[in-house]
């Protein structure tokens, strides 16, 4: 049934905050009533949760029904599960948090010890957590499952966009005939698949805030999640009191050309060596050469690739290649479980020695089939792409950045987007630097080489209440007691300085200092 947010039981913490006039009371009533009546648009549902996470953790769940096109309202609609978790002693205060999942695609619906933590880093605040349009759990899912196999977000290290030959156009074609693929896809089940964006996802939120009948929202992103806050205070800034940047990837910023971004990754990790270089002298002498050991190790891996053989037992074995770029692809995405060690394993492939590389490349991991069931894989391109706009690399950009630097096969997706089908249906400013006065508190990982503090850096030009903290140790999400004691303390007041002396309590790992033999 459709209901109205004071008929399901729940206290101050879910009523617009301030009187209302008994007769705008009646006439919301009302307009819900008919609603239920006449299918409006939008609306609101109680139904059960999706998840059994959601049930054992008390949820409220409902069904948000939605517009596809919210400026051209047609025929296609959309429906995203919402959940409502209020605090276990049942006393909210009155502003609740919005959850903005990543990914981009990612549901985190099913993952009760996920929301365990959300739930920790709020506090005793109301939690709203959804899946956006286009996830699993919505209708329609954007579900291009083939993609699994050749992304190298999704099927990690082992994807053919890096290891499956040693020619780069072949890896390419590997990877943009799944694009197309999953875009034909789409379209055919009559998906207008522009309007999967932060922009249409900044209205469904917004709308169901409404709904909810709350006045502001606070808003906690992770990852992409965080480039869709930054939308939603773009487009809806009255609504949001404050907002967490969770380990933020900023779509504004990521429509740089590849090349670029690329190489703001590798700088993550030449520091990372100037690290064990300034703290160990051991360091220094089995890598006196440390800020030229990347391109080195990278040189000596194309020259002379490590190849393994994997899946003989099955039947349909074949022969992986990993050469430089898929070396720096690799650290790009293990670099916060393998920088200790990176020291050691750069001596080591300069010296020809490749014995640590099976480890490294997780070969006993290797899996023929992959699959990435939490994630609407189809979504995740639309999101990547469609938020660029006109910004879209085309496909003589994306073949000249390849030559140019065949590692980008591995890295960010933005530069499949010249084989998705049309630009996102986003507004001509979707992607103008963030202006807002919007108190913002942005988390990072020091040994994260997606998402660091130079996003923090950019942003604060334009949102000048924005703080941000880096993390000693931690990669992308980054998860410890001091995060939770951090965004809890900058909730209660997001106007003043947070206190980030726990920043560093995660002590470095131990340096493996082994010079080859």
């Amino acid at each position: 049934m459709t209901i109205s947010p004071w008929q399901d039981g729940h206290g101050g913490g879910r009523f617009v905050t301030g009187a209302l006039s008994l007769a705008l009371f009646i006439a919301h009533s009302t307009a819900y009533a008919q609603s239920s009546e006449s299918d409006t648009i939008p609306r609101l549902e109680s139904t059960e949760c999706v998840t059994e996470a959601l049930t054992e953790l008390g949820a409220d769940c409902y069904t948000f029904h939605g517009h596809e096109n919210w400026d051209e309202p047609g025929d296609n609609r959309i429906q995203v599960p919402v959940a409502v978790i209020e605090p276990e002693n049942g006393e909210a205060d009155e502003i609740p948090v919005f959850f903005f999942p990543g990914g981009p695609g990612y549901s985190s619906l099913g993952l009760r010890d996920y929301m365990e933590q959300l739930r920790k880093d709020i506090g005793n605040r109301t939690l709203v957590t959804m899946d956006h349009r286009g996830f699993i759990h919505s209708e329609p899912a954007l579900e291009c499952p083939d993609y699994a196999a050749v992304s190298p977000y999704h099927n990690i290290i082992h994807t053919p966009a890096i290891t499956s030959s040693l020619k780069p156009m072949e890896r390419l074609e590997a990877i943009t005939s799944e694009v197309e693929a999953c875009y034909q896809k789409l379209t055919e089940e009559g998906i207008d698949v522009a309007h999967y964006n932060q922009y249409a996802v900044a209205r469904d939120v917004d709308e169901i805030r409404q709904l909810l009948e709350y006045d502001v929202i606070e808003a906690f992103g992770s990852s992409t999640g965080s480039g869709t806050v930054l939308s939603f205070i773009q487009y809806h800034p009255d609504s949001i009191r404050a907002a967490i940047l969770g380990w933020p990837w900023f779509n504004h910023l990521r429509n740089r050309p590849p090349v670029d971004e690329f190489y703001t990754a590798k700088q993550t990790f030449t520091d990372t060596l100037a690290l064990c270089a300034a703290e160990d002298e051991a360091c220094r002498e089995m890598l006196p050469n440390w800020m030229l050991a990347l391109d080195r190790a990278r040189r000596t891996l194309d020259s002379r690739p490590y190849m393994v053989d994997v899946g003989g037992d099955t039947g349909d074995g074949e022969t992986l290649y990993f050469d430089g770029a898929a070396f720096l692809d690799t650290l790009y995405l293990m670099l916060p479980g393998s920088y200790a060690e990176l020291p050691s394993l750069l001596a080591d492939i300069q010296a020809g020695d490749y014995a640590r590389l099976e480890e490294f490349f997780i070969i006993d991991a290797y899996d023929p089939e992959p699959e990435a069931p939490n994630y609407a894989l189809g979504y995740f391109l639309a999101h990547v792409c469609n938020d660029m706009g006109t910004n879209r690399p085309t496909r003589e950009d994306s073949i000249a950045a390849v030559q140019t630097e065949p590692a980008i096969l591995g890295f960010e997706p933005p530069w499949v987007c010249g084989w998705w089908g049309e630009d996102g249906a986003v507004p001509a400013e979707h992607n103008d630097p963030p202006v807002s006065d919007t108190p913002a508190l942005a988390i990072h990982g020091q040994m994260d080489p997606c998402c660091g503090t130079r996003w923090s850096e950019h942003v604060r030009k334009t949102m000048p209440n924005l703080q941000y903290v880096e993390f000693q140790g931690l990669g992308h999400n980054p998860v410890n007691e001091c995060r939770s004691t951090m965004i809890t303390a900058f909730l209660d007041d997001p106007n003043e300085p947070v206190d980030d002396s726990c920043r560093n309590e995660v002590a470095l790992e131990p340096w493996v200092i082994e010079p080859p033999q």
